[in-house]
Formats: C-alpha cells, structure tokens, sequence
C-alpha cells in the first residue's frame, strides 16, 4: 500500500520535515510494509530551503552578506543538482531598525555569489522580509547606481529614506547575466507595490506601526515607480503581488520578467503533485498555518483537490477551523482539527504527538469495516 504523506507546518511550532516524520510513525506502526512517501512542503515565509533539499540533492553555500539593518551576518543559499539556485531571503533579511531605515541591499549580495556560481534558475520566497525598499538596495548591490538632482549616488544601503532623493537610475552597470537568468519568487500575500493593497499597509500593525508612518514608506514605494516609470520606461504599480519582499518581486518581474508564484505551485512543479498523487493508495496531509499570514491559496488545498479529483482516500489533520470546513466541503474522506483555537505556545513534541495520536485513530478507522 503506497501512502502520500504531505503536513505543513503547524503555525512555527512543527515544520512541515518533524510533523511528516510522526505521520509516517503513524502509518508504519498501523499498515504492515507500507510504501511511504513523504512530501516536504513549504509556504512563502517557511521552510523553502530545507524542504527543497530534502527532496533534491544539491550544495549549500554559506557566504558573508548584511543583514536588513546592514549588519555583516552569514547568509546560506542552494543549488541543487539540476541547477535550481534556492534562495530564501526571511533566513537572512531581517531587522530591528525602523522600517524606513532598513535594506534590501543583503539579497543583492546573495545573487551577486549565485551569478558566480553560474546561477541560470533562480527560485526566490519573500515571505517575511524586513525591508520595504522596492528592491533598489538589493539593485544597488547588484550594480545599479541612482543618483540625485546633484549628480551624487544615493546609497541605498541605509533604507528606504533614500528613495525620495532619487532623480536618475543607470542600470547600464549591473551585472549582465542577469539578463539570462529565470527568476520565479515565492510569495503567499496578496499584495500590490503601493496603495490600499500594498504589503506595507497591510501589515503595518504587526511591525509595531502607526498608519502615519506606513503611508510614508507607501508614498516611497510610489515615488519609485513613478521613477522607474520615467527613467526606464517600466511600469512597476499594476504588477500583480508585486508588493512580495516590500517591493522586490515588483522590480524583478518588470526589469528581468520574474514570475512570481504561490508556494503550491513550486512545490506542484519540483514534485510533480498529481502524479504522486495518481499512484497513492491513502494521502494523509495538513496544516497549522497562521491564517493572518496566509491569504492565498495553501499547498494543502491542492491536495485536497488532486485527492478529490482522483477518488483517493485521503486525511487531513488541521489547527484552524476555516480549513476544517473547507476540507469537509471538498470531499476529504476524514478531517480533524487538533484545536479548537490555536495555542499561543505548544512544544512541537506535543504537536507532534498529537499529530500521530489522530493519524493513528483515522487509519484505525478506515481498517474498520462496518456492516450497515
């Protein structure tokens, strides 16, 4: 019997690799010689890099870069054996300066190093970064120069304040294989470069902002497209999600086409759902993710679709209630929710013994044949 495991992680408390492990302790104590496949997920703010490598070989690199705040820190990115370059910029691109003061300029370093290691495919996520500078630090560390109304180089590096100086913008420096590269970002929050639907404005409350000092950078972010839009005749505003990583999918998709994503469909591409799918006896998948985090569609919904689609059994064990009933009404064989409201704190050994508990009860269940 060939089993599909998919859990996603449960709200910072387990990782998607730890709950698939007691899943699969579930499953092997009751389904003698069982075939268990795990399938590591990931979202746009978790987990990319690990859960890619544990289903491609490939090498990290661990290389200097600056953090958000321009503090010298480590930063590791992928390449896997068959050349996709795997950057997840929240491993790195943090701060605890100001919003305004803070920089992209660290995610330019990283490119810089994959370039040199012949990086023709970059997978990108941007969930949680902590710069809002519309990617000009991370073009500046990649060789762009901006200038202001006196000739002078505005740096970059000290955070979207410096984006009101700007007058003129020469890309003609930047590195040229960028031109060649395929670049595809992650993001899971639905967000434009500026305006109401901006990233910034809305998740200011969660930096700790007021709404005063949101429309402020808001009003950079606008001023820069309008700069784009005038220097280089590109028009950053109606790209769709193009506020993911304060602004960076944004540049990236109108300066080299970047597509920019949901994260089930990079982890639909790198393992080929469907088809694992097709060939499984039982899927057993789930989450606990923040609903406030996450406002489009989660890896596990496609799940529940492709096992719907192709009459499987399936389980879903869950810690939100909104997914509970959107399973149910997709036809999920069995659902269950281990919380009726999500714990502030929980160990992840207790979340994943929870998680085996109800994996081993759902399958006792579906051993069980009734007469009626």
């Amino acid at each position: 019997m060939k089993v599909l495991v998919a859990m996603d992680e449960f709200n910072g408390i387990i990782s998607s690799y730890q709950a698939n492990r007691y899943v699969e302790e579930a499953v092997a104590s009751q389904i003698e010689k069982a075939d268990i496949v795990q399938v590591p997920l990931f979202n746009g703010r978790h987990e990319l890099m690990d859960s890619v490598f544990l289903w491609q070989s490939g090498t990290k690199y661990k290389v200097p870069a600056h953090d958000a705040d321009m503090n010298e820190v480590e930063a590791v990115y992928g390449i896997t054996d068959n050349h996709m370059t795997i950057i997840e910029g929240d491993l790195f691109l943090k701060g605890d300066k100001p919003i305004i003061e803070r920089t992209s300029y660290g995610l330019g370093e990283i490119v810089l190093d994959a370039l040199d290691n012949d990086a023709e495919h970059i997978i990108m996520s941007l969930g949680g970064i902590g710069s809002f500078d519309g990617g000009a630090g991370m073009l500046q560390a990649l060789g762009a120069k901006f200038y202001d109304d006196e000739a002078q180089e505005v740096d970059l590096r000290q955070g979207s304040k410096m984006l009101k100086y700007i007058r003129k913008i020469d890309i003609s420096g930047i590195h040229p294989q960028l031109k060649n590269v395929r670049f595809q970002l992650m993001s899971d929050f639905d967000s434009k470069l500026y305006g109401k639907n901006s990233e910034i404005m809305q998740t200011y409350e969660l930096y700790g902002m007021t709404r005063q000092d949101a429309a402020e950078i808001d009003n950079l972010l606008w001023y820069l497209s309008e700069i784009f839009k005038s220097e280089l005749k590109l028009t950053m505003g109606p790209v769709q999600r193009g506020g993911a990583g304060g602004g960076i999918a944004a540049a990236l998709n109108v300066l080299y086409d970047a597509k920019i994503m949901t994260s089930h469909e990079l982890v639909d591409q790198i393992t080929h759902l469907d088809n694992l799918i097709q060939q499984a006896d039982l899927i057993i998948f789930g989450e606990g993710v923040n609903e406030a985090d996450q406002i489009l569609e989660t890896t596990t919904v496609r799940l529940a679709e492709l096992a719907t689609k192709h009459n499987k059994p399936s389980i879903a064990i869950c810690a939100t209630d909104d997914k509970f009933d959107l399973f149910e009404s997709m036809g999920v064989t069995a659902t269950f929710n281990t919380f009726i409201e999500m714990p502030e704190s929980f160990t992840d050994f207790k979340m994943g013994i929870q998680i085996r508990h109800y994996t081993v009860q759902a399958i006792k269940l579906l051993k069980t044949q009734f007469e009626v």
